[in-house]
């Protein structure tokens, strides 16, 4: 069935406070992102590199490795979260603002396909946590960190730009 007029999406038929939230939910998906590719890219490599010149093994070195990922991608997602605040605070015409961005992220192909990888890393991520280190809320965090790097790399590694 084709999409017609009566199918499109429509933020101003949403509440602010929705609107608020699709941004914000967007903010904090890329903050959890970032993290992750942060903290697989530059934080765990130092931190792996460290526990191997104190003589650890990688299996040991590993729940250390996750701690650090954990620890980055909060810290991103908290910084994220201030940021998009911060950002908001400062828009004019705060519900035009909002129905304009959730309008274009809704319809951003890119964006909608990185999410999804990232989702996908994050659920893999997160469940090689739980199956492989020891149990903790932090090492699950950290596997969905660098889940969410993996999605982000493999979308970067396969994405085509529409023509």
């Amino acid at each position: 069935m084709a999409k017609g007029a009566a199918d499109e999406f429509d933020p101003s038929q949403s509440s602010l406070a929705c609107n608020y939230g699709r941004v914000m939910s967007h903010v904090l998906q890329k903050g959890f992102q970032a993290g992750g590719v942060v903290g697989l890219g530059a934080v765990a490599p130092v931190v792996a590199f460290l526990e191997h010149r104190k003589g650890r093994t990688a299996e040991e070195s590993l729940p250390v490795v996750a701690q650090a990922l954990c620890r980055t991608a909060l810290t991103t997602l908290a910084v994220s979260a201030a940021l998009g605040v911060a950002r908001l605070a400062s828009v004019d015409d705060l519900k035009d603002g909002l129905e304009d961005r959730a309008y274009r992220l809704h319809y951003n192909q890119g964006q909608n396909r990185a999410n999804l990888f990232a989702n996908l890393g994050i659920a893999a991520g997160g469940t090689a946590a739980i199956v492989c280190l020891p149990a903790s809320a932090c090492m699950v965090v950290g596997g969905a960190a660098a889940g969410a790097a993996a999605g982000i790399f493999a979308h970067v590694a396969t994405w085509r730009k529409p023509q």
